[in-house]
């Protein structure tokens, strides 16, 4: 149990009824009812509530210890209940636990991937060339967390696993980042959300490569305009030793004039840059292959993940490993042989029979929504359909919902539009506003169950389709207005097809 001298180094304290700091902090808990015997209560203000209106809560849980960033009127009126004051809580509490859990980034090599899309995909090439390299390596993202080869997960509650959110909070991530030291793991690729960024999560670690894939609009329910959404994104390479940027996005130029450490550049797109990809083949349902530009070198490389945006991804990727100085052939030989990564343009695996493709993708945004569509209409045969299952998830950012309706009926010859975790919002609501911004005179339907959705394409498929299922990509639930619930789209897609198909 730490002291918490020993904790707050960093927390940036402005005030106390403390008479001195040498005493146990127990658990660090921002959740009032969490809170037991000898815990520290840490107040963090979120958007729907204040954990600064809790404190008599976590008090009566067992709570000995307030940060707080104000002295609210319940402590006034309770002198005997110890607290500090502090600037920024968020801030504090990534400090505290950073402390909490021996500061384990100072064990590890970080690296950072940010942007829009392409955060995970990117992760996981890194992991694969850094394996290949001979470095033990961790991942912390969206789809799952990974020690060397091991799937983990650090908590027992099934609503509060470490890989709910794309960069945990402190609470899990300093804990992972310690069990990844403890476990020998030498590099660790992380993506950094912009929530993460302005929450200030990441703040007490330092990143030796940060890495921008891009930006297009998604948060805005969060960040409000895309001007907020892009400095949360900035953060992150104020705790980078070297950045690489995707010199294809829009954002790219102004992001590296303004950032102070060092930078390189790739793209994919024949723009100037350190690191660029040319004569690429995209466009083969085996992946993609392109000719990697290292200054005044040259190499070929390929991978079986399909997709435009795969180039951009491993491109990115490669530019990051040359920095380590990794030789391009084990990158080449890395990439040649990634496997496939859980809901990015994956390709289910149909039993025989079937005249059909379907793919899962995580797309979400309108950007990577057109862009997977893109990729697969490429792929699919003259006489076969392009069918599009989507839908928007609830609680979030609504104006986007009529742009990836009008771009899904635009490029699909069939959309069917569907649920997509609602959250707590009425699922037609949300189907209605995608609904708003579809294509005149469009092969549209809407079936409101996504599992009925699924089933629909499959049972009503044409010889030589090729069907997208996006948004859900890697999960494996549903979050309705009753809570989360067990939810396998290959699962929904095997039993259809096995009845459809037979073999």
């Amino acid at each position: 149990m730490a002291k918490l001298c020993e904790l707050t180094r960093k927390v940036g304290i402005t005030g106390t009824n403390l008479e001195g700091f040498n005493i146990e902090c127990g658990t660090l808990r921002t959740n009032s009812l969490e809170c037991r015997d000898g815990d520290t209560f840490i107040c963090i203000k979120g958007g729907k509530v204040d954990g600064h209106d809790f404190i008599c809560t976590a008090v009566e849980h067992g709570a000995r210890l307030i940060v707080c960033e104000r002295v609210t009127s319940y402590l006034e009126a309770h002198p005997e209940i110890p607290y500090i004051t502090v600037e920024n809580t968020r801030l504090a509490s990534a400090h505290m636990w950073n402390e909490q859990c021996g500061r384990p980034s100072e064990r590890l090599i970080l690296v950072a991937v940010t942007g829009t899309n392409g955060k995970t995909s990117t992760t996981y090439f890194l992991r694969e060339i850094f394996k290949r390299a001979g470095y033990v390596t961790g991942v912390i993202g969206t789809v799952r967390c990974l020690v060397g080869d091991e799937a983990v997960v650090l908590s027992d509650s099934a609503e509060s696993h470490v890989n709910s959110m794309t960069t945990p909070t402190p609470d899990k991530l300093y804990p992972m980042l310690s069990h990844m030291a403890d476990a020998g793991v030498e590099i660790v690729f992380m993506e950094a959300s912009s929530h993460s960024l302005s929450q200030y999560r990441l703040d007490p670690l330092r990143f030796t490569v940060g890495i921008f894939t891009g930006l297009t609009q998604d948060h805005l329910d969060y960040h409000g305009d895309m001007e907020e959404y892009y400095r949360a994104k900035r953060r992150l390479f104020s705790l980078c030793g070297v950045a690489v940027i995707n010199a294809d996005d829009s954002y790219a130029l102004r992001l590296a004039s303004e950032i102070v450490i060092p930078s390189v550049t790739c793209s994919a797109q024949g723009r100037a840059a350190t690191y660029s990809a040319s004569e690429a083949v995209c466009d083969a349902p085996d992946g993609i292959a392109y000719t990697f530009r290292d200054k005044n070198e040259y190499y070929r490389l390929t991978c079986p993940v399909a997709g435009g945006f795969t180039v951009s991804n491993t491109l990115a990727a490669a530019s990051c490993a040359r920095l380590f100085a990794i030789k391009p052939d084990i990158i080449a030989e890395a990439l040649g042989e990634c496997p496939q990564i859980p809901g990015r343009m994956e390709r289910v695996s149909l039993p025989d029979g079937c005249d059909f493709e379907i793919f899962i993708d995580y797309a979400h945004t309108p950007d990577a929504l057109e862009n997977v569509l893109h990729t697969l209409l490429a792929m699919k045969k003259p006489d076969g359909r392009l069918v599009a299952v989507f839908g928007c998830g609830g609680d979030r950012d609504k104006s986007k919902r009529p742009i990836m309706g009008r771009i899904a009926t635009t490029l699909a010859n069939l959309t069917v539009i569907t649920g997509d975790n609602s959250r707590t919002e009425n699922p037609r609501s949300i189907i209605c506003d995608i609904l708003r911004g579809a294509a005149e005179g469009a092969d549209c339907k809407v079936v409101e169950r996504r599992d009925k959705a699924i089933s629909y394409v499959i049972e009503n498929h044409r010889p030589g389709d090729v069907i997208l299922l996006a948004g859900k990509g890697h999960e494996d639930y549903e979050i309705d207005a009753l809570g989360k619930h067990p939810f396998s789209e290959i699962e929904i897609i095997r039993e259809t097809a096995l009845r459809i198909c037979g073999g």
